[in-house]
């Protein structure tokens, strides 16, 4: 079962890749407030300041990773968010298998 934290910093990830934070400070703050969620009703208070239900945005962001991201999950993205650099943009190493 995914923990709320790892939801939380999916959804921040996913919200910067589909272009709906506008900038890096408003990435690094949602990245940290997504770093204090301790548990889903924290998650709740959290999605609600920014007027969403934490029940759409789950199934909006279950969405996403099943469109653009088939094998990866809610902690892979949790990673990812946590390796984003502010300012530098989103790049993956190419890796030959």
């Amino acid at each position: 079962m995914v923990n709320a934290q790892a939801k939380m910093k999916a959804l921040v990830v996913s919200r910067l890749m589909l272009g709906d934070i506008p900038d890096w400070d408003s990435f690094e703050k949602e990245r940290s407030t997504a770093g204090k969620i301790v548990n889903r009703r924290a998650a709740r208070s959290v999605s609600s300041q920014i007027g969403r239900s934490y029940r759409d945005l789950s199934t909006e962001m279950d969405q996403f990773i099943v469109s653009n991201f088939s094998r990866c999950d809610h902690d892979d993205l949790a990673r990812l968010c946590d390796g984003v650099e502010s300012g530098s943009g989103l790049y993956l190493p190419v890796r030959r298998i």
